[in-house]
């Protein structure tokens, strides 16, 4: 019988020895949060563990930085820090780098040319940034030449490692905080490039022994490792007669958990922010859409914005075999905040990547692609890989806003003017969000003023900011969703909401709002199958 890796092993991505999200990709903002967040963290941790362990007691410490323990965590950190010390050196470097370009050259200049700047770059970035005055023609500033990046020592696929193990709940600990080792036996930490195809081989399954034993050998595995992970590996079942929740060629759009949406129309497949459930540990009676639920083929995956909760790795290298096109928001900047989406896609695996701008439009069969704005959710930072997808099905048109909010109320009656009528709106409304520094702040020249910090959230829309969109739009259908409640989440999101908390508040009176004047509405929670709309 053909063998394929179990329904409830997992796969961890991680470089540089934490849990791979996209900044870790790209050389420059890899260095940066390995100098100013993950080296703080881990040295905090070995300097006083018990101040971590005091702080994940409390629920409001989770998310923070702190390092969740399992047996004979403090050695093995411990051990492995002392050789990661030495794989940062030249990370730390281009960290400096950035951070003398950014705190001593620039701020000296005024508006003369910068010809003679050039020569005073560091060694790490020299011939790899462009400089450049703002329109004010006074305030300096910069981009990185993103290719001479990667192709630089800084950019080192053997950081990259795949961390193998089962899980048997839904319950996760927060990843991005705790360095992934191999903390028991029956964890299999392997060194592998994450766009290597062997890992394609892994979840394509299907292998016969001998394919097997190839892939062992080729991931570098002996002995009880080679052993363990072969482990991870069963006798494929008999295929079912109908996979997923839908028949097969059916028509169909379903939620699949937080901003992840199945789509299929006309034999298409297309895959919304992917964040999937797995399987095979008894939860499945809930009626979730998990991993073996999915086609096949998934023809378009398209990706709303670059947080770890729309862009999650461990979905996207499990599922990229399966991948045609993926369908990102024009990258423009090649900033410290917002690095090329598209190469990070790229350093992936991923062949296939349509950027789209501002109301662009892709045709597929049966309808089209558009790309919306997007505004708010990043905290004021200049980030230009974001947007909602429009997904036009011969007619119907469906609106994927993500953690979209309504700053500007003038924006959604421009969108309506320009694409017409949309009848059903996905939209987020975790309405409170973490301060702007929780996820860029290590990239910031200086650390922000709380109060200045607090003000500026990673947030979705409120009931007010929701209600203008959808009344703009003229949905008779709306979902909220991206909440963040999925029980699976747990590794990348840290959210607890009671029926007190404004976040629920506000997406019960939008769904009271719609509802109100005769529309459909409904806050979604670990899968729905919604009717496309004839």
């Amino acid at each position: 019988m053909p063998l394929s890796l179990k329904k409830n092993v997992i796969a961890e991505p991680a470089v540089a020895g934490w849990y791979a999200w996209s900044y870790l990709l790209p050389p420059q903002t890899l260095a940066k949060y390995l100098k100013n967040h993950y080296r703080n963290i881990v040295e905090s941790y070995l300097a006083d563990p018990q101040t971590h362990r005091t702080a994940l007691r409390n629920a409001r410490f989770l998310g923070g930085p702190f390092v969740y323990e399992q047996d004979g965590s403090y050695d093995r950190i411990r051990k492995w820090y002392d050789t990661a010390r030495e794989q940062y050196a030249p990370l730390l470097e281009l960290a400096d780098a950035i951070d003398e370009l950014e705190q001593k050259i620039l701020p000296e200049q005024t508006g003369a040319s910068l010809d003679q700047v050039y020569r005073q770059l560091p060694a790490p970035l020299a011939g790899r940034v462009e400089l450049f005055y703002n329109r004010d023609n006074r305030t300096p500033d910069y981009r990185f030449i993103e290719p001479f990046l990667y192709a630089s020592p800084y950019f080192d696929t053997a950081l990259q490692q795949v961390r193998f193990s089962e899980v048997h709940q839904d319950a996760r600990q927060f990843a991005l905080t705790t360095p992934v080792l191999a903390y028991t036996p029956e964890q299999v930490l392997v060194t592998v490039p994450l766009e290597s195809e062997l890992l394609d081989t892994v979840f394509r399954g299907g292998l016969t022994e001998e394919e097997l034993r190839r892939v062992i050998d080729g991931l570098g595995l002996d002995g009880e490792r080679a052993a363990a992970f072969k482990g991870f590996f069963a006798e494929d079942p008999e295929p079912a007669d109908s996979p997923g929740h839908a028949e097969p060629g059916e028509d169909v759009l379903e939620y699949v958990g937080h901003a992840c949406v199945f789509v299929r129309h006309r034999g298409t497949t297309f895959l919304v922010d992917p964040v999937i459930s797995y399987s095979g540990y008894g939860h499945e009676s809930d009626g979730r859409f998990t991993f073996d639920d999915l086609p096949e083929r998934i023809d378009y995956v398209m990706i709303t914005h670059n947080h770890q909760d729309h862009m999650l790795l461990e979905t996207l290298i499990k599922i990229r075999h399966r991948v045609g096109r993926v369908v990102i928001a024009k990258s423009a900047n090649s900033s410290l905040v917002d690095p090329d989406l598209k190469r990070i896609l790229t350093g992936l695996g991923f062949r296939d990547i349509v950027e789209l701008d501002d109301l662009d439009t892709l045709d597929t069969p049966g309808g089209s692609i558009t790309a919306v704005p997007f505004l708010g959710e990043h905290g004021d930072i200049r980030i230009r890989t974001k947007c909602g997808w429009m997904l036009d099905l011969d007619g119907t048109r469906v609106l994927f806003a993500a953690d979209s909010t309504n700053v500007s109320p003038e924006l959604y009656p421009q969108v309506t003017a320009a694409l017409g009528q949309v009848h059903t709106v996905f939209i987020g409304m975790e309405s409170v969000g973490a301060a702007v520094s929780w996820l860029y702040g290590p990239l910031f020249p200086e650390k922000l003023e709380r109060r200045i910090d607090a003000g500026r959230r990673l947030k979705g829309s409120n009931f007010a900011q929701a209600a203008e969109i959808v009344d703009a739009l003229g949905a008779d259908s709306v979902y909220v969703y991206a909440m963040g409640q999925e029980p699976w989440l747990g590794a990348v999101m840290c959210v607890e909401y009671d029926e007190k908390h404004p976040a629920m508040i506000d997406s019960d009176r939008l769904v009271a709002h719609v509802g109100e004047r005769g529309g459909t509405a409904k806050r979604l929670f670990l899968h729905e199958t919604i009717a496309i709309r004839p």
